[in-house]
């Protein structure tokens, strides 16, 4: 898999320009954000690390549109985003499924609330279905599924409507150490069959270089961009070879000495 070069923003899906965000409260303002530049080409993965309350998810929701601005800006395919949008996919840390709706049903919630056509929209639930290994769950209610069944629910809602670009926000945290790995080794493969543009926030620097091919490091709030990492990985990667590579214990350790870890397992 190839991408453009850093250097052509024609090509964007994403692109974040100067990007500020302050809010107000009663103990007074508090900036989120301070002038984050970030470009995201197509069919590129960027995971996005940084300490806890730098504004990695304030970030996610101002490109979907939630948060908005207080100066820069986000354009999504060369138009600006000035309101929450439709051609984005978001999946959160809590799948948030309804605990009185099928699989299926959880899924095709996306469909109603988009108006998609009912049959296109049931097409491509099965598709999601069968491509996450959910086969044999359809009507399984969120209760009968374990913490990484959910989740790929939530995932399949996301990807439901085919989003050009989808956005995680620690997905996976709350997730067992082994699952948490299977749904890394889910993800890879599901980004390399779709093509989708992901950017992924997450803490754990593993997490991060195994799924992406480019890695963002932030500082401390208000949060800014640090540094930036391309990694030379194959499009698809097998978990354990990768833990051995060195082109992922190379940025590994480069992203943790930014953050200031000084252990080197997640």
């Amino acid at each position: 898999m190839s991408y453009p070069t850093m250097n052509d923003t024609s090509l964007a899906s994403v692109e974040v320009a100067g990007l500020s965000i302050e809010f107000s409260s009663k103990r007074g303002d508090v900036q989120a954000l301070g002038e984050v530049d970030l470009t995201a080409r197509p069919g590129e993965f960027i995971a996005i690390v940084g300490p806890s309350g730098c504004g990695k998810s304030t970030l996610l929701k101002a490109i979907a549109g939630l948060t908005a601005p207080t100066t820069g800006g986000v354009t999504l395919h060369g138009e600006p985003v000035r309101g929450p949008r439709q051609d984005i996919g978001f999946v959160f840390q809590r799948p948030a499924l309804l605990e009185w709706r099928s699989v299926r049903g959880n899924i095709l919630l996306q469909a109603e609330m988009r108006g998609m056509d009912r049959a296109t929209a049931r097409q491509r639930c099965e598709q999601l279905i069968e491509m996450t290994s959910l086969t044999g769950f359809e009507n399984a209610l969120p209760h009968e599924l374990s913490g990484g069944m959910q989740q790929r629910v939530a995932l399949c809602r996301a990807l439901l409507h085919q989003p050009d670009v989808l956005l995680m926000d620690e997905p996976f945290g709350a997730l067992d150490a082994l699952t948490r790995e299977r749904m890394n080794v889910e993800l890879n493969r599901i980004w390399r069959e779709t093509g989708t543009t992901v950017l992924l926030v997450t803490h754990s620097v593993a997490e991060a270089v195994y799924l992406a091919t480019r890695v963002v490091v932030m500082s401390p709030r208000p949060g800014r961009i640090i540094e930036e990492f391309d990694v030379q990985l194959p499009a698809e990667r097998v978990y354990a070879d990768v833990m051995q590579d060195e082109a992922f214990i190379e940025v590994a350790a480069r992203a943790r000495e930014l953050l200031g870890v000084e252990v080197a397992a997640d």
